[in-house]
């Protein structure tokens, strides 16, 4: 194996590179998930993550409603405190591939609607407004947060 001589590189020719370096190092660093979510703020996203898919699941199935507002304003709400997305939340907390945990949660919730007896009898049994509390609690918590 033959050795070949270092090429003399000069400090001009090497900056491009370390800056270059060193902005990709940076931009990680500023659009990471916040590293410092406890296990306890993980559940708190988890669980608002849950209500708002449910809430919109109900919108759409039994209100004709099929905007995702809950979903949407938790996202906001996610990424402006936590740059986390809904999925994000979905990967690093629940430990599941995020369309399967959507579907999961989707037919979990279609099979407590169809136990309740459908969407009228799910209303008369308030579940509307039971999601509506969690859903507003688990926001506000999050809200609250530092």
């Amino acid at each position: 194996m033959e050795l070949h001589e270092p090429v003399p590189v000069t400090l001009r020719e090497v900056i491009p590179s370390i800056i270059l370096a060193s902005l990709i190092a940076a931009s990680q660093s500023l659009f990471a998930a916040n590293p410092l979510v406890t296990d306890e703020v993980g559940r708190l996203l988890m669980e608002l993550v849950r209500v708002s898919q449910e809430y919109d699941l109900y919108n759409a199935r039994c209100r004709g409603n099929a905007a995702s507002t809950k979903t949407e304003n938790s996202n906001r709400l996610l990424l402006s405190k936590y740059r986390l997305t809904g999925n994000q939340v979905i990967n690093r907390y629940m430990g599941r591939d995020d369309r399967a945990e959507r579907a999961a949660i989707e037919q979990e919730f279609l099979q407590k609607l169809s136990t309740m007896g459908g969407c009228s009898a799910a209303k008369k049994k308030g579940l509307l407004k039971e999601l509506d509390q969690n859903y507003r609690r688990l926001f506000a918590q999050i809200s609250d947060l530092p």
